[in-house]
């Protein structure tokens, strides 16, 4: 009997003990469903929330950006653009013609009434080409002096002149390179600024345009390569 009711008192103190701490277990219990809830349903909503803020950022940027190349673009002459990108199309064609190249030769030689001997194209590098020239003296300065000042660009790299069997005539071998530029297979990232022209763009343009355009005839004679394949 008294053991029962030994019994009886323990669990009576049991009770009140944890009638004492209830409040404070029940918190516990809360906080840690809450904790759960967070870990497992709120945490990836946040983060959607904080991705689709970051995204809306993004687009806001690139909104800038893109308002700002239209500012920037509705501010150029249209005519103007035509005409410099006809005029650099023309001093550097997207690719290496060189049926043009020939003929443009072909036609300075011809106006300077220089004689040209033989065209040879690296085939290595196919942007050198070697002439063997002959004419006056004069005529050969005026023509040298155009093969740098026409479409398309060119440079001389090389030239060896001396007398010929003909007093009168100057003989001579002349290297010279010749330039294309690709153009661009995508055009500039939404996310570039869009670069203005410099200066030294503007100067470089200024003195290309300058250039001379050959006039090409559909009449003339072929040129004399030494070679049916100029690439061989």
């Amino acid at each position: 009997m008294e053991v029962i009711i030994l019994l009886f008192l323990l669990s009576m103190e049991r009770f009140k003990t944890f009638f004492k701490y209830k409040n404070a277990l029940l918190l516990l219990i809360l906080g840690a469903g809450f904790l759960f809830s967070f870990l497992f349903f709120l945490k990836p909503k946040i983060s959607e929330i904080f991705d689709l803020r970051k995204k809306i950022n993004q687009e806001k940027n690139t909104l800038a950006n893109l308002t700002q190349k239209v500012a920037a673009l509705n501010g150029l002459d249209e005519f103007e653009l035509e005409k410099k990108t006809e005029v650099l199309l023309k001093a550097l064609p997207p690719e290496k013609d060189v049926v043009i190249l020939l003929l443009t030769l072909r036609v300075l030689s011809s106006q300077e009434e220089v004689t040209l001997r033989g065209i040879q194209i690296d085939p290595k590098e196919d942007s050198v080409t070697s002439l063997k020239i002959e004419g006056e003296q004069g005529k050969i300065i005026n023509f040298l002096g155009k093969i740098e000042t026409s479409y398309p660009l060119m440079k001389l790299e090389d030239v060896v002149l001396s007398f010929s069997k003909n007093e009168k005539l100057i003989e001579g071998k002349i290297a010279l390179q010749t330039f294309f530029q690709p153009l661009p297979k995508t055009l500039g990232s939404i996310e570039s600024p869009l670069l203005p022209i410099t200066p030294e763009e503007e100067k470089s343009y200024e003195k290309v345009s300058k250039f001379n355009q050959v006039l090409i005839e559909k009449d003339l004679e072929p040129v004399q390569t030494g070679k049916e394949n100029p690439f061989l």
